[in-house]
């Protein structure tokens, strides 16, 4: 990100100033300068920064921007400010920037913490002297969180402990930065709406489940900034609930077991797993949206998974209706393999869990040695439905589903349902792999050519994928 020096002077009562990476609005207006004169009684005087307890700070409707705004210093020539995300103290976003009013509109992302340092600068006409202090202002864009659980928890036992409250919101708990936590047996969330993250971007902490240990739910659920450790077990890591209660039973509906508020998983690591990402647990479940963004997945099976999925929504009959991977890599890292990547029952689909279209949609991702001698989804009930729609867009497989990528997520084709497909790669022994009538958009036909698969780097080197920029974006060049 530019740090450029954003800076405001004159009468004018606003002005913007768009630098790379950053965006600055500094206000004049009713500050308590004077617009022709900039006069003041405040004369011979060495001047006070306002306190932290006098500082705001205001989110923009869209969340990119916000606005800090602080009580006028009669006698100052402007305000000294700078704007930091704390862990990143060498690197400000905004550096000494000098704002002549009392706001000042600057970047603003989710879930960091921040730093934002004023001090009051003299004016020499009136003899004023600058502010000997520089006031801190600390706040978070993370939302609240109920609690903080100690590095070190083992989290069966501490949720034993601290039972998840009855809400209608959603309730996030904060896990420390780098720290380890254990998950000695299955923790289930039942219908709350639950979040696990680290309070930090940067420093993600680990959760190593023991043997048979999943994070278990039947609500809305989600995970950010955590690093899942599967080397321990060969059970699933996630799982719907084994017990749900009656009243998420829907009887109209094929007697699916509904789940209607989203599953999402948002820059997160999987790291050696060896069994099943998520699992129904032998109940009938309808999951409606499951979500995973900007994440990374190391397959290590066990041998037991020749005849399983990653995903595996089969036993109990049920299915997830919408499902949406972005911005993801997968990779096998070991010699054996899952027979799928995305299992539902044959008797799953829309209509009968009360939705009018179900989905299937992946994009920007990075796959690599992904059940190369398998099938990429598994879902009878999807297969030729008007309402079964896909969305496969931008991605690179190499070594992927038994040369049948694109005929296996589709499974079979429906003239009336949305089916995209465009801007993908498909590579496998070496060499491009025909995908004649599935994918019937634009295929990248050159090698990848990843920096080092085998250790787990797909750094692109292909040219057509480098100039249009496909696959998990994190693996691209940076822009300059």
């Amino acid at each position: 990100m530019s740090k450029n020096h954003l800076i405001a002077f004159g009468k004018l009562c606003s002005l913007v100033v768009i630098a790379t990476g950053g965006l600055m609005f500094a206000s004049c207006a009713k500050d308590g300068f004077d617009d022709e004169s900039f006069d003041s009684s405040v004369k011979n005087s060495q001047l006070a920064t306002p306190t932290a307890d006098n500082i705001t700070v205001t989110a923009s409707a869209d969340g990119k921007t916000q606005t800090f705004s602080w009580p006028v210093v009669h006698g100052a020539g402007g305000y000294l400010v700078s704007l930091y995300n704390t862990e990143e103290m060498d690197d400000p976003i905004v550096r000494d920037t000098l704002v002549d009013g009392c706001s000042v509109t600057l970047p603003r992302e989710e879930d960091l913490n921040y730093q934002f340092t004023i001090q009051t600068k003299g004016r020499s006409n009136l003899n004023n002297n600058d502010a000997g202090e520089t006031v801190a202002y600390l706040f978070t864009t993370f939302s609240p969180s109920l609690a903080t659980i100690p590095a070190g928890s083992d989290l069966y036992q501490w949720f034993a402990e601290n039972p998840v409250p009855d809400s209608e919101e959603t309730i996030y708990y904060d896990l420390e930065a780098g720290g380890q936590y254990t998950l000695s047996k299955s923790v289930d969330f039942n219908t709350h709406a639950v979040v696990l993250r680290t309070a930090s971007k940067n420093d993600w902490a680990t959760v190593t489940p023991a043997d048979g240990a999943a994070l278990e739910y039947c609500g809305s659920f989600g995970l950010k900034y955590l690093i899942i450790d599967g080397s321990l077990t060969d059970n699933p890591l996630l799982a719907f609930s084994a017990n749900p209660p009656e009243s998420i039973f829907d009887a109209s509906h094929n007697n699916h077991n509904q789940i209607t508020r989203p599953t999402s998983i948002q820059k997160c690591s999987f790291i050696h797993v060896q069994g099943m990402i998520l699992y129904d647990n032998k109940v009938k479940y309808c999951l409606k949206d499951f979500v995973m963004d900007d994440c990374t997945i190391q397959l290590e099976p066990t041998d037991g998974m020749s005849n399983s999925s990653v995903f595996y929504v089969y036993d109990g009959g049920g299915f997830i209706n919408d499902f949406t991977m972005t911005n993801t890599t997968v990779w096998n890292a070991n010699a054996n393999t899952f027979k799928y990547l995305i299992r539902y029952n044959n008797s799953g689909r829309c209509d009968r869990a009360g939705y009018t279209t179900n989905s299937i949609n992946i994009k920007n991702c990075t796959m690599y040695n992904v059940v190369k001698t398998g099938q990429m989804c598994n879902h009878g009930g999807f297969d030729g439905q008007a309402t079964s729609n896909y969305d496969v867009e931008n991605n690179i497989f190499v070594d992927c589903g038994s040369h049948q990528v694109a005929r296996r997520i589709v499974g079979r084709l429906s003239d009336a349902a949305k089916i995209v497909f465009n801007n993908n790669t498909y590579w496998f022994d070496g060499e491009a792999n025909d995908q004649t009538g599935y994918d019937t958009g634009y295929i990248l036909t050159t090698d990848p050519a990843f920096a080092n698969a085998a250790e787990g780097n797909f750094t692109p080197s292909g040219s057509e994928q480098l100039s249009m920029k496909t696959g998990d974006p994190r693996w691209l060049p940076s822009a300059e």
